[in-house]
């Protein structure tokens, strides 16, 4: 297991090939600070993930880093079970998100402050790094002020339509520990998404969307169980991040680095374009 990077004597670990963290550090390795750095920023299921597909599909030669799960996974946790003292869950994604919200009153930087912290032989990688993800708005402003070089791209979509890509992607990441799969609530009997014992979702939906879901879910097109767990998922993220003052902060403090898309509005092809066009732009400033 890799040492929590919270500790000054954490002994030098490769995470992947050129890509490591920890001290001291090998000959020709440096820190991530001074290289050409791509952020993507965005909540669950603003499309993230297919954009990178689209981009490696595109021909583009980057190095992708390890990404927030695996950070979460490989840094946080163990940060985490060292603090508590005891064995935490790693599969369960509303405790990850509670995880990363202890983590960020040692550090507020959050994952922000962990991607600083890497370092890289520039002899393994290929330029742009990418790193997905940050969010919300400590994250990024630690980011912006550290990483000088780092161009931000937001990826950005409605609450709605999020919810719909989480309820149809199948990933299994998406799970919690609340929900075992035999728990199925009736959705006869289900009027709004306070029925599911979630009343905080009701108030993040209006009503049209609300009534959309449940008719669906009524239809058979979705589940009762998976529709109580994204929706779990959606508003224990809306507890740890606030997408508007992620926007807003990236926009004050490095308007110039930032570019922001919403993915509803393009096709993966043509969003990929818009990033491709971008950073061939602020490359040729350089």
């Amino acid at each position: 297991m890799i040492q929590t990077i919270t500790k000054t004597n954490q002994t030098f670990k490769q995470l992947q090939s050129g890509i490591g963290i920890g001290t001291p550090l090998p000959q020709d390795w440096v820190s991530i600070k001074n290289e050409a750095l791509v952020i993507i920023v965005g909540l669950t299921g603003v499309g993230k993930s297919t954009v990178i597909n689209t981009l490696t599909e595109s021909g583009l030669d980057f190095t992708l880093l390890p990404n927030r799960r695996t950070l979460t996974t490989e840094l946080i946790i163990p940060h985490i079970t060292a603090t508590n003292e005891q064995n935490v869950q790693t599969i369960c994604r509303i405790d990850r998100f509670k995880y990363t919200r202890q983590y960020q009153k040692s550090f507020p930087g959050g994952m922000g402050h962990i991607l600083t912290q890497l370092q890289v032989n520039p002899s393994l990688i290929n330029h742009p790094l990418i790193f997905d993800g940050l969010r919300g708005k400590n994250e990024v402003t630690y980011a912006a002020n550290t990483l000088k070089k780092a161009k931000f791209i937001i990826l950005d979509a409605p609450l709605s339509v999020r919810l719909k890509r989480l309820l149809t992607r199948s990933d299994a990441f998406d799970r919690i520990t609340k929900y075992p799969d035999n728990e199925v609530v009736n959705p006869q009997k289900i009027m709004s998404f306070s029925d599911f014992g979630i009343p905080e979702a009701s108030n993040l939906f209006t009503f049209d969307e609300e009534q959309e879901i449940l008719t669906l879910l009524e239809r058979g097109v979705y589940n009762s169980v998976d529709v109580c767990e994204r929706l779990n998922i959606l508003v224990e993220e809306s507890r740890n991040y606030d997408s508007e003052a992620t926007k807003t902060a990236l926009q004050a403090i490095a308007p110039e680095r930032t570019l922001l898309l919403d993915t509803t509005k393009f096709s993966p092809q043509q969003l990929t374009q818009k990033i491709l066009a971008y950073l061939l732009l602020k490359n040729s400033r350089v």
